[in-house]
Formats: structure tokens, sequence, C-alpha cells
């Protein structure tokens, strides 16, 4: 069995070979900035949608022509006045996602898919993903298992201390550091129950098990030791991995 390798860290590591992409989404706190340029400047290709855009702007407001994003995507509800005139100015593209049967982050999702299949991009990274509204978190949960239809790369999502993506049914490495990212990770059958899954390199392994809501689900996992640097995950249905990180 062919297994999916996944390298969350070099996501924001300058000197790794993976290509990315990158989307940024509203939030209710500022951006980090140090983090933020980490994946800036790893990025081939940059979205920002709507209201992430003024935290862009505000957040580079002191470089801004350095900063541009390739594209903006949206229905341009929450883009401030002056914000928007700034990157239209600058020839930004704008590309309008009216469409109300999807939220914001997957008509993103859609837009980069149609413009990277060519560039050979390895995954695409969100951040400003969790934090605010509930409903909002687990609006930008499903666009995992919504990206499939507009995209074949893969598409983890970021905070300033967290990545989560979604293993579909198979096997699954995960690259970790235990001095970045060691203090906890979950997997959450976010999309329904898991009936087998077996893992290798965790605290709390499993062998075959079961997770689903109103019985078991793994959370406040943690890696085996401080020498673990892979984690292996089979499952037999879509499930969520979810893990703590410090940059």
């Amino acid at each position: 069995m062919s297994s999916t390798v996944w390298r969350p860290l070099e996501c924001f590591q300058e000197k790794s070979g993976m290509k990315t992409a990158l989307v940024l989404l509203n939030q209710p706190n500022p951006y980090n900035k140090p983090f933020l340029t980490s994946l800036w400047k790893k990025a081939l290709f940059r979205t920002s949608v709507d209201g992430g855009t003024n935290h862009l702007y505000d957040v580079f407001k002191d470089d801004l022509d350095a900063f541009l994003p390739d594209i903006i995507t949206g229905d341009f509800d929450s883009i401030q006045d002056t914000v928007k005139k700034f990157y239209q100015d600058k020839g930004v593209e704008f590309v309008p996602t009216p469409d109300q049967d999807y939220t914001d982050f997957t008509k993103a999702i859609k837009e980069v898919g149609k413009r990277i299949h060519d560039k050979q991009i390895d995954c695409i990274c969100v951040y400003g993903t969790f934090g605010g509204r509930l409903d909002h978190v687990f609006g930008n949960i499903n666009t995992l298992f919504e990206a499939d239809q507009f995209t074949s790369t893969n598409v983890l999502q970021f905070s300033d201390d967290t990545v989560a993506f979604l293993l579909q049914k198979g096997e699954h490495k995960i690259e970790v550091d235990p001095s970045v990212c060691g203090e906890w990770c979950g997997l959450i059958p976010v999309g329904g129950p898991c009936h087998c899954v077996t893992t290798q390199g965790l605290k709390w392994n499993l062998d075959k098990g079961a997770l689903r809501f109103g019985e078991l689900i793994s959370t406040s996992n943690t890696l085996e030791s401080k020498e673990t640097n892979t984690v292996t995950v089979e499952t037999d249905s879509p499930l969520l991995w979810i893990m703590g990180i410090s940059t």
C-alpha cells in the first residue's frame, strides 16, 4: 500500500524544497507578522480572501509593495474601501465569487486550483482558519472535505499555534519534529465514524480501533517520544489530523 506523506513543517521553512500556495482568510485577531512572513516567502502563489485583505494590509503597512497577493477573491462585503482601492491601484486581480452555496474559503480554493495546476504545487497553506466564531471554524473544516472537488493538491490549515489537515481513506505518514510539534495532537472523526484506525508514533496509539463522536475520539494525544519523527495513520474513512506547533 502506498502512503500519502505529509510534511507540514516545511510549509514555513524557507530552505525546504516544498512548493506551496498561500490563502489568507479573515479572522478576528490580527495576523502574526513573523509567522505569516515565513508562509508568504515560501509561497509561489498567494491569494487573499475578502476581509483577510484588511489584515494583510495592516500587518505589512510599512512595506506593502513587497507583499502584493496574486489575486483577491470573495464577494467583497468585508474588505475596507481604502484597502480595496489600494490593491486595485496596484493592479492586483480581483476575482468575484458571489455563489452563496459555498463559503468564501471554498470558493477561494476553487479559484486557486484553476491557477496552480501547472505550477507543481505540493500543498495549499491556509492561514487564519481557527479562532472566532465556531460556525466559521466548522465551515473551514468542511472546506477540507469539499476541496478535492476543485484541486488534487493537499490543503493544510494553519493558525499561529495549530495545523490541521484531512487524512483520506488509506495510509498516511506525517513527518514531525518533537521540538516544534510535540505538545499535543488529535485525530478527530469530524465527517463520520472511522471504524478501523491504526496509528504508530503516538503516546496513545490505536490498533484497528474505532473513532466516533459519542464514544472515543483522540484528543490531547502526543508524540510517543522526543525521538519520534514520523507518525503513521491508517484509516478506513476521512479523519482530521490536528496538532499544536510552535514557530
